[in-house]
Parts: structure tokens; C-alpha cells; sequence
């Protein structure tokens, strides 16, 4: 059951969720940082060559993602995230969710900026 609940939530070892350290890595090697937070939330604080496309938004936006690369999608806490990475995937994109969001970004110690 517990397995079930993260999955419903945006956790677990599922393949979808990735790390800071991971998600890092990630973006380092090109995969696409995609920030799914809302326009206010950007402004206050980003993370540095991250896109933003609003989750409300992500379905009208697909044609405009790549499919070659890895996406990394990104919020506050890892919740929209979840959602937007399993929305990716079903589309057939290679997406991932940064677990624990922008949050656990800063708190790894990797860059951010003000929007």
C-alpha cells in the first residue's frame, strides 16, 4: 500500500523520480530542465537554464518539448512534477521528476536564481 500511496503522491522508486544530485546530472549532460511551476513561483526563484511551461499549460505545449532528450520536470516539491513527468511519459517522452522540487534543489547546495 505505501508503494501505491507514493506513487499516487509523485514518490517511490518507480523510475519516474530523480534525486538533486541526479536531476543534476541529468541537465548537465543535456537533458531539458522544465520548471512546471506557476508564473509567480518563477519569479520569486528559479533554477538557472531550466524552461517554464506551467503544468495547466504542458499539454498544449508538447509539440514544442523534444522527444530526444531527457526531461527532468521540476515545482516546488516534487508533486506537479510527478504529475507532469508521468503526463510526459505517457506521451512518450523520456521524462523524470525532480523529487522534492526546488526545495531540495537549494538544499543540496545547486545554483538558483530570482526570476
Amino acid at each position: 500500500m505505501l508503494r501505491w500511496l507514493r506513487g499516487l503522491l509523485g514518490g517511490g522508486a518507480d523510475g519516474v523520480n530523480v534525486s538533486p544530485t541526479e536531476a543534476h546530472e541529468l541537465t548537465s549532460g543535456g537533458a531539458l530542465l522544465l520548471d512546471v511551476r506557476s508564473k509567480g513561483e518563477r519569479q520569486a526563484t528559479l533554477i538557472p537554464g531550466s524552461r517554464h511551461v506551467p503544468l495547466e499549460q504542458l499539454a498544449g505545449q508538447l509539440k514544442q518539448l523534444p522527444k530526444d532528450r531527457v526531461i527532468v520536470c521540476q515545482c516546488a516539491s516534487g508533486h506537479r512534477s510527478g504529475i507532469a513527468a508521468r503526463q510526459l511519459r505517457a506521451e512518450g517522452f523520456d521524462a523524470r521528476s525532480l523529487s522534492g522540487g526546488i526545495t531540495a534543489w537549494k538544499n543540496a547546495g545547486l545554483p538558483v536564481r530570482k526570476g
